[in-house]
């Protein structure tokens, strides 16, 4: 009576795991990323910090984040994606619990670093793991799911922070407040390790792997038996066109895809996004803002980021990724300018808070979801995690020098020479946009893959 439900059932639990899987990396990624933004402070006041030490207390995660993306590729080709998002969950819970136990600075950078091996791992592995099991008509979607986890993480953190940083007196926050607010990612981070035990491989990696009968098994239980024919064809046949060199990325089409990846991957970094966030209670407070009112303003950002992520997540598939792309950056490009000015003239909170916010918005709806979903989908399935890794690494490494810099550069140029460099940056972008990133929206991976092989035209 009953025997047409069990597999609609089964098809959308093992979608449903696949995108908390991703969407609890991404969260992970969100909180341990930006918890900084609420310790540094007291941290700073802790280990007698200068604005050179702020600035490596602050960006020193981001050296393992490095590390993370470089070497996940390698990792996920070897050993699947599965167990390489296990590698992240431990990585993720030992920094929380490494941190909280730090009583000197060396400690903390060593724990942060730990935890940044899991940021940069799982910046690649999440998005590309949903990327692979999802079916083509959702793929867009549910890449976003990865982008919607990371501003939940990001909104939960500032949040967290704010609530730590009232529970206590200045003393208290200075010697033990900020190291519940990285405790506080072990409960994420448990959750993440029990949805990864649940889900199912990647099925592109498994026939990639030569385990042909698993990866279509996989396709049936998401997609169903007809279609997952058709999948696991297009799949082999994409392989066996491929010779799965890594060099194969610096020929003529797949270098093409490369670089996109590369530069549009660095380019979310170059209008400051991540510096804002890590010290987003500091930049309100230079406008003018009691501390406990700078640590609600930043909830309120956060808030501004899941919002407009929503809408990214709504619009991905119908507007398309270009589309997305330039009107988020012409946002930011347009706000950043505005914050500086206001700097510039002596300062406007609210005024500030606003531009910020509107920055914050423009990143959600363009960079922010937009850029996941084109390095998820722009690479050769033999090659994907490793190409991923070098576009993700150049990301890394702008995020990196963007919070080591950022107290530095705000000494040597003001507030507003800070958001004036971001601005200019942020346009820069939105004409790298308009002149080399392809519409992808629509497309399988494997159609994809043919727009960047030479001669091919988009099918």
């Amino acid at each position: 009576m009953n025997t047409n439900n069990p597999p609609a059932q089964r098809n959308l639990w093992f979608l449903v795991v696949a995108a908390c899987v991703s969407s609890l990396g991404g969260f992970l990624f969100g909180y341990d990323n930006i918890v900084i933004s609420g310790a540094i402070g007291y941290l700073a006041k802790a280990f007698h910090l200068d604005a050179a030490g702020i600035g490596w207390a602050a960006g020193c995660a981001l050296v393992g984040c490095l590390a993370g993306s470089a070497g996940s590729g390698w990792m996920a080709d070897r050993i699947g994606l599965k167990k390489s998002l296990a590698v992240c969950a431990v990585c993720f819970a030992g920094s929380s619990i490494g941190v909280f136990f730090s009583y000197s600075l060396n400690q903390f950078v060593v724990w942060r670093i730990l935890g940044g091996v899991g940021i940069g791992a799982a910046s690649i592995l999440a998005p590309m793991y949903i990327a692979e099991i999802a079916p083509t008509r959702m793929r867009g979607r549910l890449v976003t799911l990865y982008q919607l986890g990371i501003v939940l993480g990001i909104l939960i953190a500032v949040l967290v922070n704010m609530l730590i940083q009232r529970s206590g007196t200045e003393e208290w926050n200075q010697v033990v407040g900020w190291k519940w607010m990285f405790m506080a990612g072990t409960v994420p981070a448990i959750l993440f390790a029990l949805a990864i035990v649940a889900a199912l491989e990647s099925p592109r990696w498994l026939m990639k792997a030569g385990r042909t009968q698993e990866g279509l098994a996989v396709l049936t239980r998401i997609n169903g038996a007809a279609t997952a024919r058709e999948e696991s064809a297009a799949i082999g046949e994409s392989l066996l066109a491929e010779e799965g060199r890594f060099s194969e990325l610096f020929t003529s089409g797949f270098g093409r895809a490369l670089f996109l990846g590369v530069v549009l991957a660095g380019l979310t970094q170059t209008s400051g996004i991540t510096p804002v966030f890590s010290y987003l209670p500091s930049i309100f407070e230079a406008a003018g803002t009691r501390t406990g009112d700078a640590f609600s303003q930043s909830v309120l950002v956060s808030l501004i980021n899941l919002v407009f992520t929503l809408v990214a997540l709504w619009l991905v598939d119908r507007a398309g990724r270009r589309t997305l792309l330039v009107t988020g950056t012409l946002v930011q490009t347009v706000a950043l300018a505005t914050v500086g000015l206001l700097y510039f003239i002596g300062g406007w909170p609210i005024g500030i808070l606003a531009g910020v916010m509107a920055f914050v918005a423009g990143h959600a709806v363009g960079n922010g979801v937009v850029c996941w979903v084109i390095l998820s989908e722009i690479f050769p399935t033999k090659v994907r995690g490793r190409a991923m890794s070098v576009a993700t690494t150049s990301l890394w490494i702008f995020a990196f020098l963007g919070n080591l810099v950022f107290p530095v550069m705000q000494k040597a140029t003001g507030n507003h020479g800070v958001f004036w460099i971001f601005s200019g940056m942020a346009l820069v972008n939105v004409f790298f946009v308009i002149f080399m990133v392809p519409e992808t929206t629509g497309y399988s991976l494997e159609d994809i893959e043919k727009l960047f092989t030479p001669g091919n035209k988009a099918p």
